[in-house]
């Protein structure tokens, strides 16, 4: 490895080090809600994890929708267009008030709908009242997550992990006393997560707020100088970045979230193993997406500084670094299987079969590494709508349809599930690093085209 890729891989992991643990101190949160329902019963668990499973994608939707603002505002930032980053910070925020409004109306019909996806009992009475009360802080999510999305663009990555760690702290401590019934509070299992998120998303949105507006550092940005109405010609351009992330990311989670809502004929056995594997993988994810948005941060600032070949070199040292880093991740989830199906769980039955899915897990953190940091790369680069065709073919066209046959015409169960997993990822890994490569190409021509007519 050269000196200059070296070099550009400790900058890039310099960046993405607070995103990394952000990311996980977000997913740390669910982590606390499985292990915690899990504590209470199997059923507390398996209603948990078809709800979880069903606001995981929808939530990723919501940073999606809200993802332009990275791209834009880091461009801006490079630029030294400073006073313009409060402009596009609102319109990400009216676009992400707009969602909410939609989400909500979703979640509270949830009722209805989950009742005819899902057989009734328990398990279906958990996920609908769950997803109910989520209704109350999506508008907390969106502020929290348009704020985070304005310091990570100007580089203040610190603050935005900082900001996750409280939530996660908050978050573990109203699970603690609603799901158990601690302090004088009622005991509600899994329930009691759903208010324990609610909590923790407005206080910290308000304390967020409150701490950037006191910074004098963040005034030259003019986050909260001016309330700037709707712009529709920026909100045209924001939405043609943001609308294709939120569609593809959102078509990856909700690939991983489908399994839980067609595992329920194979009873709650099965869904509270997926649902144990589902949130480990989840956090292991967090690191290469934490890379992945420390890319797409370093190369729109370095093409906002007029450094397109710089911005392309930058890229593809990410994917390296993500996929030497998911080699170690899958090697330990390989030897601490058994050991992490324990932790989430006190019935053997639940750890035995979430031990073997662990190791179908620890398969495809490779490929999964590869993909998340190619499309960082591309994110970076503006490129977002063929991404986004690339993701749902990789993953509804490709590892959904494998899963659905492995596990119910060849009789795998969950098993085949997650290899249908595994083949969605793999195809997905190929087709965003092949269109990174293009990309790649297409800017460094640009560039060299630039420079001889100078």
């Amino acid at each position: 490895m050269s000196r200059s890729t070296v070099q550009e891989a400790l900058i890039v992991t310099r960046l993405g080090l607070p995103l990394i643990i952000s990311h996980m101190a977000i997913i740390g949160m669910a982590a606390t809600d499985t292990i915690f329902s899990g504590l209470v019963s199997t059923e507390n668990l398996a209603g948990l994890s078809i709800a979880a499973s069903i606001w995981s994608g929808l939530s990723v939707f919501i940073l999606g929708m809200c993802g332009a603002t990275v791209t834009i505002a880091a461009q801006l930032h490079g630029g030294g267009r400073f006073s313009r980053i409060g402009f596009q910070v609102h319109q990400t925020a009216w676009i992400g008030f707009a969602t909410a409004a939609c989400i909500c109306l979703l979640l509270a019909t949830s009722q209805w709908w989950l009742r005819a996806l899902q057989p009734p009992g328990p398990v279906t009475e958990i996920a609908w009242r769950y997803l109910t009360i989520l209704t109350l802080g999506c508008f907390g999510f969106v502020l929290t997550a348009v704020m985070q999305g304005a310091c990570e663009a100007v580089g203040d990555t610190t603050l935005a992990m900082i900001t996750n760690i409280g939530l996660f702290l908050l978050n573990a401590l109203f699970d603690y006393s609603l799901v158990f019934g601690h302090f004088g509070l009622p005991q509600l299992g899994a329930i009691g997560c759903a208010w324990a998120s609610v909590l923790a998303y407005w206080l910290v949105a308000i304390a967020l707020a409150l701490y950037l507006q006191s910074r004098a550092s963040y005034r030259r940005y003019h986050l909260f100088t001016k309330a700037w109405m709707p712009h529709a010609k920026s909100i045209r351009k924001q939405l043609g970045l943001s609308l294709p992330l939120a569609i593809g990311a959102g078509g990856e989670v909700f690939f991983f979230s489908s399994i839980a809502l067609t595992l329920a004929p194979f009873g709650p056995i099965a869904l509270a193993s997926h649902q144990v594997v589902f949130n480990f993988s989840a956090i292991v994810y967090m690191i290469p997406l934490g890379l992945s948005v420390a890319v797409c941060i370093r190369v729109a600032q370095l093409r906002g500084a007029g450094q397109e070949v710089g911005a392309v070199f930058s890229a593809f040292t990410g994917t390296k670094v993500a996929v030497c880093i998911a080699a170690v991740t899958a090697l330990l989830t390989i030897l601490a299987r058994h050991w992490i199906a324990e932790r989430y769980s006190p019935d053997q039955e639940v750890q035995a079969i979430a031990a073997q899915l662990l190791l179908i897990c620890a398969l495809y953190q490779l490929f999964d590494g590869l993909q998340v940091s190619s499309w960082g790369g591309l994110r970076g680069f503006g490129d977002t709508k063929i991404p986004m065709l690339l993701q749902l073919t990789a993953y509804w066209l490709c590892g959904f349809p494998i899963g659905l046959l492995l596990a119910h015409g060849l009789q795998l169960g969950v098993y085949g599930f997650w290899l249908g997993i595994v083949c969605g990822l793999m195809t997905a890994a190929v087709l965003l690093h092949t269109r990174l490569h293009i990309i790649s190409r297409r800017f460094a021509s640009t560039a060299a085209l630039q420079q001889h007519a100078a």
